[in-house]
């Protein structure tokens, strides 16, 4: 794997929380739980990768106590719709006041490529870190679009965090060859994707097991 790659350490509650968003029969409420957790501990994950100074403090009991703190507090979320719009709540809860930019971008059914239809970015975002959100990611075409839209509005490709719960092998491996630089977060790494471009095993379509749309069994 690339050293771009950041991986969550596959604990057992990590491997617990992965058993109920993988699984078919799990409820859309408990899909919804589990996923929310897993989420926020890719968020924090994220977020120790940024650069940290360190710092003094002093505690009520007068006494000095030495720690870190993040050297820059422009910390910008962009999720790729509609999957990555799930991430949005983890990134506010733990960045305070954080600012949040989306991109929409959808696959040409006619040539395969994708297609940018809708993008919502702060205009200073070239002065910020960025969190790019998607919850899955499989041949990685969608995420590096969404990378190349960030780096033609200015923002250094080694300011780009991209996090999601779910990568396949081959989507890594694509991301990180065209941008070497951005740092890649995720909870675990499946092997393959199949002809419909889910990832294997997976967790199906993760947008409508979320929201509760189109229900399929070609997951």
């Amino acid at each position: 794997m690339p050293d771009s790659l950041h991986l969550l350490h596959p604990t057992p509650q990590i491997k617990g929380l992965h058993t109920f968003i993988r699984c078919k029969n799990t409820s859309r409420d408990e899909f919804i739980f589990y996923s929310k957790r897993l989420i926020r501990l890719v968020i924090e994950y994220a977020l120790s990768l940024f650069p940290f100074k360190t710092t003094r403090v002093e505690t009520p009991q007068g006494v000095l106590y030495e720690g870190r703190r993040m050297e820059s507090r422009k910390i910008c979320g962009v999720s790729i719709l509609r999957a990555g719009e799930t991430m949005e709540q983890a990134v506010c809860d733990v960045c305070k006041d954080i600012r949040i930019g989306k991109i929409l971008i959808q696959t040409n059914l006619k040539t395969g490529e994708p297609e940018l239809y809708y993008l919502r970015l702060p205009k200073d975002i070239k002065d910020f870190k960025v969190i790019l959100m998607d919850a899955t990611v499989a041949t990685g075409a969608a995420a590096m679009m969404a990378i190349r839209v960030l780096l033609d509005h200015d923002v250094p490709e080694e300011n780009i965090i991209l996090a999601s719960l779910l990568m396949a092998e081959i989507g890594v491996h694509s991301i990180a060859y065209a941008f070497p630089r951005v740092k890649i977060v995720t909870s675990a790494l499946d092997p393959e994707i199949n002809s419909k471009f889910y990832v294997i095993p997976g967790i199906g379509n993760f947008g409508d097991r979320y929201f509760g749309t189109e229900p399929s069994d070609e997951y």
